[in-house]
């Protein structure tokens, strides 16, 4: 990984945790309606942890110095990080194992079995970099046909953020985008040698407003389970759950199922939607 690209990362998510905290948050007594800084200053971060203020400075400013363990758990402390933002900060600051490359870059055909036996549950495996690899015949009715789909529109955030049509049948699309965007920053920290994820990073901070606003947040979260409210031109809304669950010992492989909520009357549409779909009525 690009050991410059990383500073820098760590640099911006150090900048942005500082921002969001305020002077009372973190127990100073402090007059805040004549400051312009949002958040807490750098020297305040330094003081709180105990490490001196140049140190601290160039920290953020993305310098080549070498960081202990110690002093991350102080900034953590001081910043107040979940254990979401602790393992980023971990990672970035390269203090935490980062998984190794894998060649593997197929799904054993017992997969694509489970998935064509899920029934009515729509369900996809995602590789590491977010692509829909394999899918059963829920997922075309109720997401879109991926056998047609282009191989960037085979990624997940791409379509989230740059497919208007699989965007307006999300109703919740505020909430799902940004869910899926803190938890792909946090695997995005652990490939960054990996340029493809660079190329999409970009490609989305040019085309996509919300994206580069969100993305400009560093918000991270290790969670990949939500709520996700579809409303389908055929079938009419449909609510689930979706759950990711590791299908590759390397952890490159991901599938991610939707199950229906219950008392929703999501899985009686999902029914005769199957049901037309096998019959060719729709």
């Amino acid at each position: 990984m690009s050991s410059e690209r990383r500073r820098k990362e760590l640099a911006d998510f150090l900048r942005t945790r500082r921002s969001r905290l305020s002077p009372h948050e973190a127990g100073l007594p402090v007059e805040t309606s004549r400051r312009r800084t949002p958040g807490l200053r750098r020297e305040e971060v330094a003081s709180l942890s105990g490490i001196s203020l140049p140190w601290y400075t160039a920290l953020e400013q993305g310098r080549d110095i070498q960081v202990s363990e110690q002093v991350l758990e102080s900034l953590v402390r001081t910043l107040q990080l979940n254990n979401d933002e602790r393992r980023h900060l971990l990672v970035l600051a390269n203090h935490a194992v980062l998984p190794s490359e894998s060649l593997d870059e197929s799904i054993s055909p017992a997969i694509q079995q489970i998935l064509d036996r899920m029934g009515t549950y729509p369900a996809y495996v995602i590789d590491k970099r977010w692509n829909v690899t394999a899918w059963n015949q829920m997922t075309n009715k109720v997401c879109g046909d991926f056998k047609r789909a282009t191989e960037i529109e085979r990624n997940i955030l791409w379509r989230v953020f740059m497919m208007k049509d699989k965007q307006a049948r999300i109703v919740n699309w505020e909430n799902v985008a940004t869910e899926l965007l803190a938890h792909f920053r946090s695997r995005y920290a652990l490939h960054m040698n990996d340029s493809w994820y660079q190329e999409l990073v970009t490609m989305l901070n040019d085309r996509s407003e919300e994206f580069r606003e969100w993305w400009g947040r560093h918000d991270v979260s290790g969670n990949s389970e939500g709520e996700k409210v579809i409303q389908h031109p055929q079938a009419g809304l449909l609510r689930f759950r979706y759950n990711n669950l590791t299908v590759s010992e390397s952890g490159d492989f991901m599938m991610r199922v939707f199950t229906p909520i219950e008392n929703t009357g999501t899985d009686a549409r999902l029914e005769d939607l199957l049901s037309g779909f096998r019959s060719g009525s729709l």
